[in-house]
């Protein structure tokens, strides 16, 4: 398959060069460089090649169809000439460049001026860009860490926008209520975003060793957890519980629900499941295997992450006699892929679903090979898992995809791959006055449409 690419004429960079097909060639090399960790490399292992024939036409070659290529995922554009001497010079002190941070420079309608790490950012309208000049000004990001502050803040005026974060939903909820006939809006809607128990596989990192790694013990785990439970305390029962990637709204939802293994909460079956593994209460209460290893497991979580789905998977697993441990990483250990790559239990995190897929294909496990770039963190291997995630980038009728979708959920769901927990609710506050449709889901997409009443 071959794409062409026309560029928009007269674009150009927010320090005023020419965007060129050369930056989508740039940004093509990077994102096919092993090395170089990003959430697409399935779809750029398939662009084989491309040309740039002129400065704003750019063509990939596609080793075969995928039907995914209009998302123009692995071509995010990058200024070349701004970033190629530092890729080629060291790739470690590249990936730490500040071109990322507080030296970005990009195509949109407003540019960085100023970034105070942890603090805000300021970006003023870019006069030249290609769509024309955006109504505000200036637009001000304020970085705070604390739900209940952003409340404060938005309440006392000092913000106008707050963009999804994890708000307390209870709190959302209540100010909804509050602001009801005022004009100020509080959206809280479920977005395509999954938060889930990422599981450890790979036998040389597991602890214990006759634990995750058996599909029976993960099964059992699996039903110890009270996810309806996790939901009501972390969403107010706003974000459906998961058995999977399909969420109870996805129109496609009644054509798979047959493929889904499905592991309803039930403490008592989980027990006998453990027992059939080799694993019964000792004593002490705590789960013991014939081998003499404890049931103890510890559950790492991101600190943007919140920790109450951690907490309440380890009380529930009390219940049942594990011995679970929760830590909250610190920011450089949340930085460190191959510190995560090696967690001995589970990991708690979230995911986009265009994304999450791709988090379970073996050719992807990070590795020193790879700079422990790879996404299959958990280390899960299924061949024909991979082959299904080929066939259905290449798949173009629908009903041979929803073949291969149900094989795929079949393969997932009864290995147990993942701890899918609940779909996530999110909140965007506007004050009254801001004119814009902001969704919790992608809110900044249209910021160039912003605006204020006069």
């Amino acid at each position: 398959m071959d794409m062409t690419w026309k560029l928009h004429s007269g674009v150009v960079w927010h320090d005023g060069a020419p965007f060129t097909s050369d930056d989508l060639m740039f940004g093509l090399a990077l994102h096919k460089d092993p090395e170089m960790a990003h959430a697409y490399a399935a779809t750029a292992r398939l662009m084989e090649s491309a040309i740039t024939p002129d400065p704003v036409t750019f063509v990939v070659h596609w080793s075969k169809v995928d039907t995914t290529a209009l998302q123009v995922k692995a071509l995010t554009p990058f200024p070349r000439h701004l970033m190629e001497d530092a890729y080629q010079a060291d790739k470690q002190a590249f990936v730490n460049s500040s071109r990322f941070t507080t030296e970005f420079v990009g195509l949109g309608p407003y540019r960085l001026v100023k970034w105070e790490r942890g603090s805000f950012l300021q970006v003023d309208r870019f006069d030249a860009y290609y769509q024309g000049h955006a109504p505000l000004d200036r637009i001000m990001v304020k970085f705070i860490g604390d739900p209940n502050a952003v409340m404060a803040n938005i309440l006392a005026g000092a913000i106008q926008v707050a963009l999804p974060t994890n708000f307390d939903a209870d709190q959302a909820l209540d100010l909804k209520r509050h602001w009801e006939g005022t004009g100020n809006v509080v959206r809280v809607e479920p977005i395509p975003r999954i938060t889930y128990h990422e599981l450890m596989l790979r036998p040389e990192y597991a602890k214990p060793a006759n634990g995750l790694p058996v599909l029976a013990v993960r099964q059992a785990l699996y039903q110890a957890i009270d996810r309806q439970g996790i939901t009501d305390v972390i969403t107010g029962g706003l974000g459906p519980i998961a058995d999977s990637w399909i969420s109870p709204a996805d129109p496609m939802r009644k054509d798979l629900e047959a493929s889904i293994s499905k592991f309803p909460y039930d403490p008592t079956k989980a027990l006998q499941t453990l027992a059939q593994a080799g694993w019964t209460k000792g004593p002490d209460g705590i789960l013991t295997h014939t081998s003499g290893e404890k049931m103890e497991i510890e559950i790492w979580t991101n600190p943007q992450t919140s920790d109450k789905a951690g907490t309440i998977t380890v009380d529930n697993w009390k219940a049942i006699g594990v011995v679970g441990s929760f830590k909250v990483l610190s920011a450089a250990q949340g930085e460190d892929r191959e510190y995560q790559s090696g967690h001995p239990g589970l990991l708690l995190t979230g995911s986009f679903i265009d994304q999450l897929l791709d988090r379970y294909d073996s050719r992807d496990m990070p590795s020193a090979a790879n700079r422990w770039s790879g996404r299959d963190r958990a280390g899960y291997a299924n061949q024909r898992f991979d082959q299904l995630l080929d066939l259905g980038k290449g798949t173009v009728d629908p009903k041979d995809r929803l073949a291969i979708m149900k094989e795929q959920l079949q393969i997932a769901t009864s290995e147990v791959a993942m701890f899918p927990l609940f779909w996530e609710p999110r909140a965007a506050l506007i004050l009254k006055g801001v004119k814009q449709n902001i969704h919790p889901y992608n809110s900044g997409w249209n910021t160039f449409q912003w605006d204020l009443e006069a």
